[in-house]
């Protein structure tokens, strides 16, 4: 299946529309790329290991 290109899409045709489902398109990309980046980042995670040691 051909991916389509919003954004060329719009240059050609000027439509709102096609400029909306450009939009559109990049932000689900961009929510995607955070729901993966989220899934594997533990940075600042605090973890109690509960060994009870006082420093």
């Amino acid at each position: 299946m051909k991916e389509t290109n919003y954004w060329e899409q719009f240059m050609a045709s000027g439509k709102i529309e096609d400029f909306l489902a450009y939009k559109e398109a990049a932000r689900q990309e961009e929510q995607e790329e955070a729901r993966q980046s989220k899934g594997q980042s533990h940075a600042g995670d605090y973890r109690d290991y509960g060994d009870g040691f006082k420093g």
